[in-house]
């Protein structure tokens, strides 16, 4: 708030993923999957949504986040990432370690000089009344293969090429040295960017999202509601449930339901769901 200045064109917030970060930030998804009855369930009503909308309602109304509502719903500068930030206009722009790894006079040209220590990141803010753990959203990848295609063994090469490049300790160097020798990030930042890769790969902590692989009933409506924040009527956590909760629940239900008919009909679903 101290930083803000909507008069001075200065805002604490830009971006298109502090929202959703927050929300999911609490370690809960929006939706999930009970293994038991197999079926999808709403997490509407867990007290750790309520606490992350607030924070947001409190930035909304003070206006501290750029209002996306005004400029067409696109961030600053024709939505280009990290706009405002050089310029001491913005104070996070969240975005993933890809917006950092332009060439240097690219990131140096939006974000600040890389050369001169001018850049560095944080983790969202952990849920204060929470588990005391960070959580970082992830989604699960593939590709899809053509029946009949005349190279499946390129793709299943690429596959495997996209798993080493994880997993093998040599080539997850070779990657940091990239940060550090062609894209010139400071020892601070390398030094967050190990702690934080540590952090999510020995920990739990993952938040898969599927909501897409719900259907687009379900998607639309989880999409509504984690884009609340940026309305130009900011609304409580209160009036987002009453809002959207049925909508919600309705597409829940028929997805529900078009999982009991297909076990009815001799399907079988997979239980596992993480």
């Amino acid at each position: 708030m101290d930083f803000t200045d909507p008069d001075a064109d200065r805002y604490a917030l830009d971006g298109w993923y502090f929202y959703g970060g927050l929300l999911r930030g609490t370690g809960n998804t929006i939706v999930s999957y009970d293994t038991e009855t197999r079926h999808f369930v709403s997490n509407l009503d867990e007290p750790g949504f309520d606490r992350a909308a607030t924070l947001l309602y409190d930035l909304g109304t003070n206006t501290c986040m750029y209002p996306w509502y005004s400029n067409g719903w696109a961030t600053r500068n024709s939505s280009t990432n990290g706009a405002g930030v050089k310029e001491g206009l913005c104070l996070f722009w969240p975005v993933a370690e890809w917006g950092f790894t332009g060439t240097v006079d690219e990131i140096s040209a939006v974000w600040g000089d890389m050369t001169a220590g001018e850049l560095m990141y944080v983790p969202l803010p952990r849920d204060p009344s929470g588990d005391g753990n960070y959580y970082l959203e992830s989604y699960p990848n593939g590709y899809c293969i053509i029946k009949s295609c005349k190279n499946p063994d390129g793709v299943a090469l690429l596959v495997s090429c996209m798993r080493f490049k994880v997993l093998d300790p040599t080539v997850v160097d070779i990657d940091r040295r990239l940060l550090e020798e062609k894209y010139l990030w400071t020892q601070e930042m390398l030094e967050m960017h190990d702690y934080l890769i540590d952090l999510v790969n020995n920990s739990d902590n993952v938040i898969m999202s599927y909501d897409a692989g719900m259907g687009n009933s379900v998607d639309s409506a989880v999409a509504n509601i984690e884009g609340f924040s940026h309305s130009a009527d900011v609304q409580s956590w209160a009036q987002v449930k009453e809002a959207y909760g049925d909508t919600l629940q309705y597409s829940i239900d028929e997805l529900n339901k078009t999982i009991d008919d297909f076990i009815a009909s001799g399907g079988e679903v997979e239980a596992q769901y993480p």
